[in-house]
């Protein structure tokens, strides 16, 4: 049961309370009492002074002094004494509870030179306030002392105790009841959305949290599972249509080796041209399926962000030049033409091989989608310590519709396959592959324009040889 936030809350807020209430008690009985004290004292001090008004004119004498006082001074919660100042009672009046141990308890006082205020608290007897004040009578010094018993101001002490003693339990319980009902409206909320969440599962990804006040704390709280459950959303979604994807591009190259395979193998008279044949159609096919479980493998490490990066000093327009001279080859048996406008040696500080693949991509991107006798440019330019590799095809362009996914995995653009359906095409991982490549770098891939006439990338990466010792990101 106590393993509930309500109860909890419930006790914390009560054990606090309870705090703050004994503490106010305290303090409270503490001021009660010196305000009965003082208003005992300021009673006495006054009577005091009546009694040194009144017996002002009076004569004392040792012999004849009679030891009752005026009845004007015959208050019946005090006792009037008149001492002299050898300690001897000249006068007083009668008092019950007052008995003549505390008389001779005061006057052993006055004789040791008590005076003011002072307290006499004799085992069987009630504790007495008292006071004790010089007395003049014409040329006679005496002591005159007003003296009360303290039994009402403890009874009153008592009664403010009991109320206090009685009073914070009945508090407690009322502020516990109310604790727990107000901490279970206050998360009732909570365990709707609880209810909720558990509703909610993968193939429920849809489904949010009800967000009745999006300005309290609970409110944000729903906003920021329901901003999760987008993102969820999304990934599972991103997911179920990379696998669908990946399977389809799996799954014609797997087709055709099969496919060649029993064909080769349907009939015994086959020739060894027709052997040949189907090993090329296989080792070609192979080779694809090959690079496309690469590319598969590469980006599921960077997902991961598992993947080693390898930084060191290169000059990247080398590296450039030397991926364009490797993609001549394919590109002159398309009847394309790869030129490269000459450029400064830029030195960069990066992962070589990555670069190397970003920029093998791009190339093969365009020559995808430059037609027959067409042309690819590249050209490479440096400022501000960012390099920028631009390469621009002559193809037919990209759809409008399509320029928002040519990022996204397995992707490929229309008019690449509508262009030239002899050329093959690849899995549509190659610009995926480029812009994590430039973003591991620091840098970015965009397209830069597209038009009927050709379209052009730019990949962006920064260059730092300067940190060439170290093995952060740039």
């Amino acid at each position: 049961m106590f393993q509930s936030v309500r109860w909890r809350l419930t006790l914390w807020y009560c054990g606090l309370l309870a705090v703050v209430l004994v503490a106010f008690s305290a303090v409270s009985y503490l001021r009660i009492a010196r305000a009965i004290r003082a208003e005992t004292d300021a009673s006495l001090a006054e009577t005091a002074r009546e009694l040194s008004a009144a017996f002002s004119h009076e004569d004392f004498e040792e012999s004849g002094a009679t030891r009752d006082v005026p009845l004007d001074f015959r208050y019946s919660d005090r006792v009037l004494l008149i001492f002299r100042t050898d300690g001897g009672l000249v006068a007083s009046s009668r008092l019950p509870g007052v008995g003549e141990r505390i008389r001779s308890e005061i006057a052993r006082r006055i004789l040791g030179g008590e005076r003011g205020f002072f307290t006499v608290d004799r085992r069987g007897s009630e504790p007495v306030r008292a006071f004790a004040t010089p007395l003049v009578v014409v040329s006679a010094r005496f002591i005159a002392v007003v003296a009360r018993g303290l039994g009402d101001e403890r009874r009153r002490l008592a009664d403010a105790g009991a109320a206090l003693f009685f009073g914070i339990p009945v508090a407690l319980l009322g502020a516990g009841v109310g604790g727990y009902v107000l901490a279970r409206y206050s998360l009732a909320p909570v365990i709707r959305m609880s209810r909720q969440a558990e509703r909610i599962g993968a193939s429920s990804l849809a489904e949010r949290i009800d967000v009745r006040n999006p300005r309290d704390e609970l409110g944000i709280l729903a906003t920021t599972w329901n901003e999760l459950l987008a993102r969820l959303e999304a990934a599972f979604a991103s997911q179920r249509r990379f696998m669908a994807d990946a399977s389809h591009e799996l799954r014609t190259p797997v087709s055709i080796l099969q496919g060649e395979a029993d064909v080769a193998l349907s009939r015994a008279d086959r020739t060894a041209d027709e052997y040949r044949d189907a090993l090329q159609v296989v080792q070609k096919t192979s080779q694809k399926l090959a690079q496309i479980v690469k590319d598969l493998f590469l980006l599921s490490r960077a997902d991961a962000d598992r993947y080693p990066v390898r930084r060191s000093r290169f000059y990247l327009d080398e590296t450039v030049a030397e991926c364009a001279r490797a993609m001549r080859t394919i590109a002159e048996s398309r009847g394309i033409e790869i030129r490269m406008e000459p450029v400064p040696e830029t030195l960069v500080f990066a992962d070589e091989e990555l670069i190397r693949r970003m920029v093998l991509n791009l190339l093969d991107n365009a020559m995808k989608y430059t037609r027959r006798h067409g042309v690819v440019r590249v050209t490479l330019s440096h400022r501000d310590g960012v390099c920028v590799l631009a390469v621009q095809d002559e193809g037919p362009g990209i759809p409008g519709e399509d320029r928002a996914r040519i990022f996204e995995r397995f992707f490929r653009s229309s008019p690449a396959a509508e262009h030239e359906p002899g050329q093959g095409g690849g899995a549509g991982l190659g610009l995926a592959i480029a812009r994590w490549i430039a973003q591991l770098h620091g840098g970015e891939v965009q397209l830069r324009e597209t038009s009927p006439s050709g379209s052009t990338f730019v990949a962006e990466i920064r260059a730092d040889p300067a940190d060439a010792d170290s093995d952060g990101p740039f």
